[in-house]
């Protein structure tokens, strides 16, 4: 026989631990942003070209954290109410997204060559209709609006939630507005990820080029989201809470998002390189050539092979210390993936092969974009682990929140 017990959002208030996660955090994110600054100064293209690396990353998380959000809400399972507050402060890090979304506005003329085309190098409707510098900002602050708005609802349903205001009739319509918002999410990140990382090659196109970037970003949510519970989970108040099926629970979502990613990228390949059509298949010449050709190979083997066949095994997903290594093998991944679909854009004359222009993988390269992927993610975790301290680890008025402890507890 169960006994109901009272909780309220002060038994789940966040560690003090937060606080020190946040200054280091501060520290690392101001140190690799005054060397960015200055590496900016001195080769601003550069600067720029690492920049959408260690955007792309950061932003995913952010947009990651919110369709995983919504997804939670319109399925209301108990799986994601652990992750629940993870992913609302990882939302409210959109306003600073939006920030570093600017460089990219005042320097597009270094980083999108359609910038310094004149129309009769495109094709016309491109132009017209797409790659312009005015519809490009235009359309940039709209995803922003939309992206924020549904945020900002999605918070105030919470705040509401925690003061004890919320009704099964008001759930439903937060529950239609998330299921509403998977769409549109669908919808805008698939322009975004065209405006920003595909018109990096404005002859290239790919029907699955939206849908590869919507499954990286939550499978790097998951991974964090893995990270985060596992360091809260060792203290209170989540350690007598989280239990092993949690781990389990998000483990097999990870996997399934590894294989995912995996059967995504492969569909994209094999279709473009049967078609095989100049415009389409040079965009994998230039990723399959001198030190890409190693990396790309890399990607094959550490992001799917060997997840893959680490995580079919159910009993690593049931221990926390094993899944973690997993998880931030994944993050780690996901950036060099970044860095494979991205840095190959930039054509340098010194390197040629068969004819084409390569990008050379040069240590002045791999740095900006290190230094460029901390300093983004120094502030952005500052910011996160902000929000984090502001409220309880646990939505502990959700209507499912006292069945999941049930179900995990029994």
């Amino acid at each position: 026989m169960s006994t109901t017990v009272r909780v309220t959002p002060a038994d789940y208030a966040p560690p003090l631990m937060v606080n020190r996660f946040r200054a280091m955090a501060m520290v690392v994110g101001a140190v690799c942003s005054i060397i960015a600054i200055i590496w900016a100064f001195l080769d601003v293209r550069l600067f720029l070209q690492g920049w959408i690396v260690g955007y792309m990353f950061w932003l995913g998380l952010t947009l990651g954290s919110l369709a995983l959000l919504m997804l939670q809400y319109t399925t209301s399972g108990n799986w994601g109410i652990l992750g629940r507050r993870f992913w609302e402060a990882a939302t409210k890090t959109l306003p600073f997204m939006f920030l570093l979304w600017l460089p990219l506005v005042f320097g597009m003329k270094y980083v999108y060559p359609w910038v310094n085309m004149s129309p009769d190098e495109l094709v016309k409707d491109r132009h017209d209709l797409w790659l312009n510098p005015k519809l490009f900002i235009v359309r940039g602050c709209v995803y922003f609006a939309i992206w924020m708005f549904w945020a900002w609802r999605l918070q105030g349903w919470s705040r509401r939630e925690e003061r004890g205001e919320a009704t099964p009739q008001r759930f439903i319509s937060i529950q239609n507005f998330s299921g509403a918002g998977i769409v549109v999410y669908a919808l805008t990140i698939t322009f975004a990820s065209v405006d920003w990382v595909m018109s990096l090659n404005p002859m290239w196109w790919s029907t699955v080029w939206g849908m590869l970037f919507m499954v990286g970003e939550c499978l790097t949510t998951f991974a964090f989201t893995i990270f985060c519970l596992a360091r809260f989970a060792q203290t209170e108040p989540l350690k007598p809470v989280v239990k092993t099926e949690h781990y389990h629970d998000y483990g097999k979502l990870m996997f399934t998002f590894v294989v995912l990613w995996a059967y995504l990228s492969f569909s994209q390949w094999i279709v473009i390189w049967q078609g095989n059509i100049t415009e389409e298949i040079r965009w994998y010449l230039d990723r399959v050539h001198g030190h890409w050709k190693i990396v790309a190979t890399l990607l094959i083997f550490f992001h799917f092979v060997l997840p893959f066949a680490i995580m079919l095994s159910r009993n690593l997903k049931r221990q926390p210390r094993k899944l973690v290594r997993m998880a931030i093998w994944i993050l780690i991944v996901r950036i060099v993936d970044l860095f494979w679909l991205v840095q190959p854009s930039f054509g340098h004359p010194s390197v040629v092969v068969h004819g084409q222009q390569l990008a050379p993988i040069g240590l002045p390269v791999v740095l900006m974009n290190i230094v460029n992927v901390l300093a983004i993610g120094g502030i952005w975790l500052s910011i996160f682990w902000w929000q984090l301290s502001k409220r309880s680890l646990l939505p502990v008025y959700d209507s499912h929140f006292m069945e999941m402890l049930e179900s995990k507890h029994g």
